[in-house]
């Protein structure tokens, strides 16, 4: 299970809604990639995803992750921890 914080879900939320605009379908992703968290958008989950909601957005969080989305003291940086 992923929870997201307040920070997070800003971070997010911006990103959500500019891509909005260019394709109404987009959801955000969370997955890792090396070993590092990453975010992206995505018409559709990936076989192994889970979908959560969170303040009106639908988040696709790739396996293995778990924890809390928060953001690091690096400008918009999305962690788990």
């Amino acid at each position: 299970m992923l929870e997201v914080t307040e920070a997070a879900a800003d971070v997010l939320r911006r990103a959500y809604d500019a891509a909005r605009r260019f394709n109404p379908d987009a959801k955000v992703r969370v997955f890792l990639r090396g070993g590092a968290v990453e975010t992206g958008f995505t018409d559709s989950a990936e076989a192994d995803d889970t979908e959560i909601e969170h303040d009106g957005m639908t988040i696709f969080v790739g396996a293995g992750i778990e924890g809390t989305l928060d953001t690091s003291t690096e400008h918009d940086r999305l962690i788990v921890t």
